[in-house]
């Protein structure tokens, strides 16, 4: 908890971290639009009772060739004593006070010779490097190459302090036009037993306390077929026979700022699951509520309504103002 007050209290706004420098991309030419292949608050690892290796993924990833010159995208001073971290493995970074750069062999090529740069100091043998405190980068300077995870996993903010990238750099000519993928509606009961009907075409009856789970996911212009990202926020409405909404819609998981590590289970259903290989699937608990470090459990609570006949509105948006719903037909029946 202390850290993340530390961290909050070094924060920035997307704005103010927007205007602090001009934009480009991570690659030679700056203004050339790359594929987006991870988002912010988007889950690694797979949700599973008792399994506690899954995370945020804290940052933006931005497709790139194997052995692909990295670049800065702005300028900065290295501060930290110890800047680089995870020699030689595919997690390899470079930690800059409000940007980080990792998947890239630092100050080297890709058949592992350094670049003689005298700010990256390696060891006689070759087997770590060292950036000084104090060493200053301009935006286009070289950090290295890309390794075998072939993008720049690009953080954007302060350690413990992440903000989403897309919001915080404005990318140039980076488009999205499409809508995320509501592609199915959940609901379970309080004790996370799906309710389902016998007949996919009838009206759901609900009573008590319900958790609603989207599976969604967003693509921006020119992502290919098989590309999922997160979604940006998620949300439900509860309309009436009529179409009039009960209130307002309440957007309940945003994902402006990275959520702290135990909101994890709060945001993702069980079999929610992501990573560099495999089945990417995210179904997100949007009867919850998750923005910046505020998390907690909450419930459609049908006991609040009148018995009768309702549509249940769910809501994705991606970051770029594109919006989707889904509607189920449902009944109150307290």
């Amino acid at each position: 908890n202390d850290k993340r007050k530390r961290a909050n209290a070094l924060s920035v706004s997307a704005e103010e971290f927007r205007n602090a420098a001009p934009p480009r991309w991570p690659f030679d030419p700056p203004d050339a639009k790359r594929d987006i292949a991870g988002t912010l608050g988007e889950i690694r690892g797979e949700m599973a009772d008792g399994n506690d290796q899954v995370w945020f993924h804290n940052g933006l990833d931005i497709a790139g060739g194997y052995g692909e010159t990295a670049r800065f995208i702005r300028d900065e001073k290295v501060l930290r004593p110890m800047a680089v971290d995870n020699f030689g493995n595919l997690r390899e970074s470079l930690r800059m006070p409000t940007l980080g750069y990792i998947h890239i062999r630092v100050g080297r090529d890709a058949s592992e010779k350094p670049f003689g740069d005298a700010r990256f100091l390696f060891d006689k043998k070759g087997s770590a490097v060292r950036v000084p405190r104090g060493s200053q980068f301009k935006a286009g300077d070289v950090i290295g190459t890309l390794n075998a995870m072939n993008h720049v996993h690009l953080i954007a903010g302060r350690s413990g302090a992440e903000i989403n990238a897309l919001d915080a750099l404005s990318l140039p000519n980076l488009t999205d036009t499409r809508p995320p993928t509501i592609e199915k509606v959940m609901l379970f009961d309080e004790n996370r037993r799906e309710i389902e009907t016998t007949n996919p075409n009838s009206r759901i009856k609900l009573s008590g306390k319900i958790r609603i789970v989207a599976r969604a996911f967003d693509q921006v212009d020119g992502n290919a077929e098989r590309r999922r990202l997160g979604v940006y926020k998620l949300g439900y409405q509860l309309l009436k026979s009529d179409g009039t909404p009960m209130s307002d819609l309440n957007w309940t998981i945003i994902f402006d700022r990275l959520p702290p590590h135990g909101a994890v289970p709060f945001v993702y259903a069980n079999g929610s699951k992501s990573g560099a290989t495999g089945e990417t699937i995210f179904d997100y608990i949007v009867t919850n509520s998750i923005s910046g470090e505020e998390f907690r459990t909450g419930f459609l609570d049908t006991t609040t309504v009148e018995n009768g006949v309702y549509t249940l509105r769910v809501f994705a948006a991606d970051y770029f103002g594109n919006e989707s719903y889904k509607d189920l037909n449902i009944e109150v029946l307290r």
